[in-house]
């Protein structure tokens, strides 16, 4: 959760930075070193899906990955089994990159500022929604990689809680890809 409130301050002071630019330069050709318009919005919203379901998978597999590895230890045979458990937390930012190149494609030149809120809040759920899931997915799947250590053949059971987490995820995916079908 404390990455959660990171990511969250992170966004709030890049809107006050860009919201203070705007303000500072009224007009379009001016000294300002950042133009806060619609691509830059849009931009931000494709930066928020990608990174954020990023860095959450990142975690989530480095969770799941250093208990296989330290399962692997005493089980080496086992690298099959533990692999699609410690690799599932990565589908986040697969989801997250996906939205991101969904956004890309809609941006033009000369988008209007309204279109660019659009598309930065379609980056949104993907984004928070990447982030969290897949943080908890890491999780889920190393408490899954240490049942198969203690009780060999549990493997499915493993997989079933890691994906009623990657549900979430799904539908983060999901609400992105509707709101930028009404755009």
């Amino acid at each position: 959760m404390r990455l959660a409130r990171m990511a969250i301050a992170i966004g709030i002071i890049l809107l006050a930075v860009g919201a203070w630019a705007q303000i500072s330069d009224n007009s379009q050709s001016g000294g300002s070193w950042f133009r806060w318009d619609g691509m830059a919005l849009a931009l931000f919203g494709a930066g928020i899906a990608a990174v954020l379901s990023g860095i959450g998978s990142s975690i989530g597999i480095g969770i799941a990955g250093g208990m296989a590895t330290g399962a692997m230890q005493e089980k080496p045979e086992l690298f099959g089994t533990f692999l699609p458990l410690a690799a599932a937390a990565g589908t986040q930012g697969i989801y997250g990159i996906v939205v991101a190149v969904l956004i890309l494609g809609r941006i033009e030149s000369g988008i209007s500022i309204v279109t660019g809120w659009h598309l930065f809040f379609i980056g949104l759920p993907i984004g928070f929604a990447g982030l969290v899931s897949a943080i908890w997915q890491g999780k889920v799947c190393a408490g899954g990689i240490g049942l198969i250590i203690k009780t060999p053949g549990t493997f499915g059971k493993a997989l079933v809680m890691a994906v009623l987490v990657e549900f979430y995820a799904l539908l983060g995916l999901l609400a992105s890809i509707l709101m930028l079908g009404n755009i």
